[in-house]
């Protein structure tokens, strides 16, 4: 039986030169094709994918033409300038290239002996993420697939470094931990407290101030009651860059509160961890070195492709202390002068070479090029945030501290009363889901102390001062006709 898996040269050129050709077309023409693809349902495109298992090769023309046809064409078009709907950025080709040279490597970045490169750059490349975001040198971290993962670890090390025994006795039997947050924290923290078996129930969500940041003498207020109960207080989990408003907590008020109560002080900064590299923005990140962990994503802040994420931790011996194992067939870390082994920094051993599209753009463009735009971004949503404000028929609903503004569309006939209220979420909630089946524009939607807001996340390189405009233009005419 003749067995060939692999391509034959004219398959391999043929591929190649349509792989090159779509995507540079692809990102050249991205601004002027539709942000969402017109008329897709559930219901179409499963039925566009009811397919038999292919158990006889394909011609490759067929298999192109169907990505493109199939796939390409009925995708979300994340980069577009106006695609604002969640902070999901615009992949630099550089970095989209860099995804392709990572996977013929197909380098699995757990042990040195079998990534030895791979692995020095994933290490470089946290070096130069600390700088970035202005966080403690002497850390030590890993990249993972997002800021879900990242919070994750960072919280599993939390509950390492607070009871070492923990991996071994488990929590059955000893006072509950409990986590601190707010309502506008990310729902994947709630989901890392289940996952660690604390439990929801000892979850204690402080209350914002006016401008959604966590209080800190509430916080403090809670800690002392819970100690007086015999609970356990893990972590405080502040954040920079909150996913609804892009609000950012006091980190110094925060951290003097869990150094007075030996409480780990954990920053999810996926969205906001770079407000450091902006002056303009770097008060809002004063104390984050002194944070004991730290959640990021290359995938937000620094235009890389999914999946990108990075959990530091500022005494470089909690990650291994939650993680490390020992084995008989994978080399060890007992010898500290010996090769780096990412396998006990994290819950994975198959690791994809993720740093590869970071290296190679902060080398290819700059960081001073980053800094730049996201500066742009910021201006941005402050200059979508003075249109709205200056607009009668717009309601701003928190300040756009990072480049997240949150709005919703309130003509003036509806903006008295409970019953007016009511009006104004349900249109707010019709003009969302139209909005997301919308060629021109795509927001997303959140609710703010019981109101319905559009939200609008500037995470694009590409996003213009002219696509404000096309925006409220369209949240006006779909307001109009719903």
């Amino acid at each position: 039986m003749n067995i060939d898996l692999e391509l034959s040269a004219d398959q391999l050129q043929e591929l190649g030169e349509f792989t090159v050709r779509f995507i540079n077309s692809y990102l050249q023409d991205l601004e002027h094709l539709p942000v969402q693809p017109p008329d897709i349902t559930p219901e179409k495109l499963r039925a566009l994918f009811d397919e038999s298992l292919p158990w006889k090769a394909q011609e490759l023309k067929q298999i192109i033409d169907e990505f493109s046809t199939r796939i390409a064409a009925n995708s979300s078009r994340v980069g577009h300038p106006r695609f604002l709907g969640w902070i999901r950025t615009s992949p630099l080709a550089a970095a989209v290239y860099a995804e392709a040279l990572a996977a013929v490597l197909n380098q699995s970045v757990a042990v040195w002996e079998g990534a030895p490169a791979a692995t020095e750059v994933e290490l470089r490349v946290i070096e130069w993420i600390k700088e970035i975001c202005g966080y403690a040198p002497s850390a030590s971290g890993i990249l993972l697939s997002g800021g879900s993962m990242a919070n994750f670890v960072c919280l599993l090390a939390a509950r390492s470094a607070v009871d070492p025994q923990a991996r071994d006795r488990g929590l059955y039997g000893q006072p509950p931990f409990t986590v601190y947050l707010t309502h506008e924290t990310h729902y994947c923290v709630p989901k890392a407290v289940d996952m660690m078996g604390i439990g929801r129930q000892h979850l204690r969500f402080i209350p914002v101030d006016s401008d959604f940041r966590m209080d800190p003498a509430a916080l403090d207020q809670q800690i002392r009651s819970d100690l007086q109960d015999g609970f356990r207080p893990l972590a405080v989990v502040a954040t920079l860059g909150t996913v609804n408003t892009g609000a950012c907590d006091d980190l110094l008020s925060l951290r003097e509160v869990c150094r007075k109560h030996g409480v780990w002080l954990h920053v999810d900064g996926v969205y906001g961890g770079t407000a450091h590299l902006i002056p303009e923005k770097r008060h809002l990140a004063a104390g984050l070195e002194q944070a004991d962990s730290l959640a990021f994503d290359p995938h937000k802040s620094l235009y890389m492709p999914f999946e990108a994420g990075c959990a530091l931790v500022r005494d470089p011996s909690h990650l291994p202390a939650a993680f490390a194992v020992e084995t008989e067939y994978l080399p060890n870390s007992g010898n500290p002068a010996g090769p780096f082994h990412f396998r006990d920094y994290g819950p994975q051993l198959s690791r994809s070479f993720r740093a590869l599209k970071i290296y190679l753009s902060l080398k290819l463009y700059g960081v001073e090029a980053f800094r730049a735009s996201l500066s742009h971004q910021y201006r941005l949503a402050a200059e979508l945030a003075e249109r709205l404000q200056s607009a009668p028929d717009f309601e701003l609903l928190a300040p756009p501290t990072l480049g997240i503004v949150a709005f919703r569309y309130s003509p003036p006939g509806l903006q008295n009363g409970d019953v007016g209220e009511q009006q104004l979420n349900e249109l707010n909630e019709r003009i969302a889901r139209a909005l997301q089946r919308s060629p021109r524009a795509f927001l997303s939607m959140t609710r703010l102390q019981g109101r319905t807001a559009l939200r609008a996340c500037f995470v694009s390189h590409r996003t213009r001062s002219k696509d404000l405009e096309i925006v409220m233009d369209e949240v006006r005419r779909l307001g109009g006709e719903l």
